[in-house]
């Protein structure tokens, strides 16, 4: 055997036995296995991560493992990136980097763990926009679900997202201002010049259809 599948074999054992015994595991273990040549150790690592109560000892090694080459590395660190703690440096960073990630699994790990984080980091709202609109509808699903959780909290960002050239992107942040209803009353005014004016006529009914929604 040589010398790394034996440290692999040895830290699988040593971590199956934490786990085992109900203790945290030792910070030290995930370092040596997501520093792993071996991409089965670093998913394995990674996957463990994910199962790992809030603890901030652990964040240096969730962020490492969302900036791995490897997908299935990168899909459980942004998983596991849903207890951390936003206000963390290099949190809101790495959140933004995976919402532009080439793979849908990794986005879909962003958006769900946007559902989760707390406190809420803001500074995402603008990148979440634009998810409305991501080529694969789970994601938009989750993106759409964590905008409306904040119960009017992102309805600045939606305001400003009314304005964009992109008549997809407007009808889909329309849809989740109904979505809101009446903590979006804010944006009526906007919705209604919407309904009248839009180019889209798409962009035009589904305003007229949220207007009913936030007026109740």
């Amino acid at each position: 055997m040589n010398r790394l599948a034996c440290f692999s074999a040895v830290a699988g054992i040593a971590f199956s036995v934490v786990l085992s015994t109900g203790c945290a595991p030792a910070p030290m273990m995930f370092e040596q296995r997501l520093n792993s040549d071996d991409v089965t150790v670093r998913r394995e690592a990674a996957k463990d991560l994910r199962g790992q109560p809030r603890d901030a000892r652990l964040v240096p090694f969730i962020l490492q493992a969302c900036r791995d080459q490897d997908t299935d590395v990168r899909v459980y660190g942004f998983y596991a990136i849903g207890r951390v703690d936003a206000s963390v440096e290099g949190v809101v960073s790495a959140l933004i980097v995976g919402m532009a990630d080439t793979s849908v699994d990794v986005r879909r790990a962003v958006a769900s763990s946007l559902g989760t984080i707390n406190p809420f980091p803001n500074t995402c709202l603008p990148h979440m926009i634009k998810m409305l609109v991501d080529p694969d509808d789970k994601t938009r699903t989750l993106i759409a679900s964590a905008i409306v959780d904040l119960e009017g909290g992102g309805v600045g960002s939606l305001l400003r997202g009314m304005e964009s050239k992109d008549a997809e992107l407007r009808v889909a942040v329309i849809k989740v201002l109904a979505q809101i209803g009446t903590p979006a009353k804010s944006t009526l005014p906007k919705l209604r010049q919407v309904a009248r004016e839009d180019e889209s006529a798409e962009a035009r009914e589904a305003a007229e259809k949220a207007i009913k929604f936030i007026e109740g």
